[in-house]
């Protein structure tokens, strides 16, 4: 995230808006073939995670393998068909400087091969995932969005802004990224024990990823025609005003993330009723870690968005950034309902809901757009997410529990009310204020948090008596 916030400043300095709307445009069109995983990676999470003991570390390595062969033939399926499909649509979709379109053409074989490599290294993290093997592999995340971030950057400053050098040096630093995790698996799997690709499995994993593929077709749709919108309907400029304030925010997102990231594997292998209590304690936990978080984001979003790209910049994306922290709070909490259903075997019911707000949320986002501009795309991915989390909350009623956290809610809507142009203000008086009170309900609402906080707080006053 830091390294993110570094070098988006650089990358729009040497780039240009609108070049990195384009490249946010590419990178967008790019991420909706990942629907070529065909819910394969989150079965073998699933598989996995439930062959735990010793004594099945074959099974473990076949469902491994097979899910392996499985994303890798639908890889390179997607690569074909994005190769052919991506002309028309950025020859005549986007709106564009016509020599950008000439970068994005020259291009289509480097982002047709993306396809294959990102679907194969989603089955590789994923079986990292399955082993709860989290600190090495947020160690090679780690490094590996480093080189992501910086490497383009390099090469844009050393051979100038050209997509057409941008977008292989994005492939190629991924593509090296994924020799780290391999290495990891032989000995976390482990592999080599005697497991290959297994034929009978394959049923196995579709029949649990059948419905994760409808959401992984639905997913992109729903979390990427905004910009994919504003880019057809403004310009790619409004889309990096969008996008650059959107990859901001969104960040946040990381904590319920690795949250629900981590949670999933227990609440597979758990019995329903020791689900339905774990995801409840990490619902409220979430409220209770989110609601300062968002607030304070809501507070310091404007004055640094001034300073981080400039005042011109930041008077198109503050407010955009401001509205979507609703919907990433809102979103936060939904994560844990979203992966609970998952892990009680019911993934269809996660890609029914997905359906059902698919049209209606074009048609908002379409009116949005035509009346209010960003600001109205903004608003209707929140009411988007706040659909989506209240159809997910309403079905996995045996979460108890969830009501406590409202109180949060309203004190992010509040703080969207009051965001503060200038540091001396009434407005940073009024968030100040809510920030206090967000953080004595979350200490109160809580008891997972603050016996985390109370056991910290323990420890270390036993390091600094030792």
């Amino acid at each position: 995230m830091f390294i993110g916030m570094a070098t988006v400043p650089l990358y729009l300095h040497k780039i240009g808006d609108a070049r990195y709307g384009v490249l946010a445009l590419v990178w967008l069109f790019l991420g909706y073939f990942g629907l070529f995983d065909p819910g394969v990676t989150r079965a073998a999470v699933f598989h996995i995670a439930r062959l735990g003991g010793a004594g099945e570390e074959k099974e473990r390595e076949s469902v491994f393998w097979t899910a392996l062969v499985i994303n890798l033939s639908f890889g390179l399926i997607g690569g074909l068909i994005l190769y052919f499909a991506a002309r028309p649509v950025f020859m005549s979709t986007f709106k564009m400087p016509q020599e950008m379109r000439a970068e994005v053409m020259a291009s289509l074989p480097w982002l047709a091969a993306s396809v294959p490599v990102s679907i194969v290294a989603g089955v590789l993290g994923g079986a990292m995932q399955a082993r709860e093997s989290f600190g090495l592999l947020n160690s090679i995340t780690i490094f590996n969005s480093i080189l992501s971030q910086v490497v383009p950057l390099a090469v844009a400053y050393w051979h100038g802004p050209d997509l057409r050098w941008l977008i292989p040096a994005v492939l190629i630093t991924r593509t090296i990224g994924a020799i780290p995790t391999c290495l990891a698996l032989v000995r976390i799997m482990p592999l080599g024990v005697g497991g290959a690709f297994a034929p009978a499995r394959v049923k196995t994993l579709f029949t649990y990823g059948g419905w994760i593929t409808i959401t992984n077709l639905l997913t992109p749709l729903l979390t990427t025609m905004d910009r994919m919108l504003i880019g057809s309907l403004l310009s790619a400029q409004a889309v990096a005003f969008y996008t650059v304030p959107f990859n901001l925010v969104t960040r946040a997102s990381v904590i319920p993330g690795a949250l629900a990231t981590s949670l999933f594997p227990k609440l597979s292998r758990g019995q329903h009723e020791e689900s339905a209590e774990l995801a409840s304690s990490a619902v409220i936990a979430l409220a209770a870690v989110m609601t300062p978080i968002i607030i304070m984001g809501m507070a310091a979003l404007p004055i640094f968005m001034r300073f981080w790209v400039g005042a011109g910049f930041a008077q198109h994306a503050a407010s955009v950034g401001i509205v979507l922290l609703i919907g990433v709070w809102i979103n936060s909490l939904a994560f844990i309902p979203y992966g609970h259903l998952q892990a009680i075997e019911r993934p269809d019911v996660v890609a029914k809901f997905h359906a059902i707000e698919l049209i209606p949320f074009l048609g908002l986002l379409w009116v949005g757009l035509h009346f209010f501009g960003l600001l109205g795309a903004a608003w209707a991915w929140t009411l988007r997410v706040a659909v989506d989390g209240a159809l997910l909350f309403a079905y996995a009623g045996q979460i108890p529990g969830w009501r406590r956290m409202l109180p949060g809610g309203l004190l992010v809507l509040l703080g969207a009310f009051f965001p503060p142009t200038s540091i001396i203000s009434i407005k940073s008086l009024v968030e100040i204020g809510l920030l206090v009170v967000s953080i004595f309900w979350s200490w109160n609402v809580s008891p997972m948090v603050r016996s985390s906080v109370l056991r910290q707080v323990g420890a270390k006053r036993i390091r600094e008596a030792v």
